[in-house]
């Protein structure tokens, strides 16, 4: 029984990919977002504002995202490793995964300012299709909250939605200026 079952499991590997293929030929399009490169986060960061990136694609483009397992799957059938793997290696990668095109960029921080270089990659023709960047002066923490969502709008070609930014500092200003203003116009405080 269990000879029978690795025999199956061997011989769905080689099926799976060309189901996987004719279902996309016909259904709507697939999209790969692999781990985006470091540029001074922690690796743990990295790891959750991309899979925040996917989720966000989910919920704003036509798209079906392939799952970060699958790409991990076909990363440890094929003996890939992503961090000497170039963007030749991972357009070949995309299309083992049956996706139409692929998304690949960078996560970094410059001084204070943290920011987010992302691009759709047709992956078969390896032309870049949308390019997008996005910056933060806040945290790491905006980036999650607000970034992802922006930069996943953007990526489809969408107007991402506005969101007020309430910050603390901000509304002290806004309120001792209004306040200001205020007194002003009662004549208590002098020009």
């Amino acid at each position: 029984m269990t000879k029978y079952l690795l025999l199956l499991g061997h011989r769905m590997t080689r099926i799976f990919p060309i189901l996987l293929f004719i279902g996309l030929a016909w259904g709507q399009k697939t999209i790969a977002v692999f781990d985006f490169s470091n540029n001074g986060l922690s690796n743990n960061e990295v790891s959750t504002l991309t899979d925040r990136l996917r989720t966000e694609l989910v919920n704003v483009s036509e798209f079906k995202v392939v799952e970060r397992s699958k790409i991990d799957d076909i990363l440890k059938e094929q003996k890939f490793q992503l961090s000497g793997c170039v963007d030749e290696c991972l357009l070949e990668i995309g299309k083992m995964l049956g996706a139409n095109e692929i998304i690949i960029g960078s996560f970094g921080k410059v001084g204070n300012i943290f920011t987010i270089s992302a691009r759709i990659v047709d992956a078969e023709s390896g032309e870049v299709m949308q390019a997008i960047s996005y910056d933060s002066d806040y945290s790491v923490e905006n980036l999650l909250k607000f970034g992802m969502r922006d930069c996943a709008y953007r990526l489809m070609g969408k107007k991402p939605p506005v969101i007020r930014d309430f910050s603390i500092k901000k509304q002290i200003i806004r309120l001792s200026l209004g306040y200001s203003l205020y007194l002003l116009v009662l004549g208590i405080l002098p020009p």
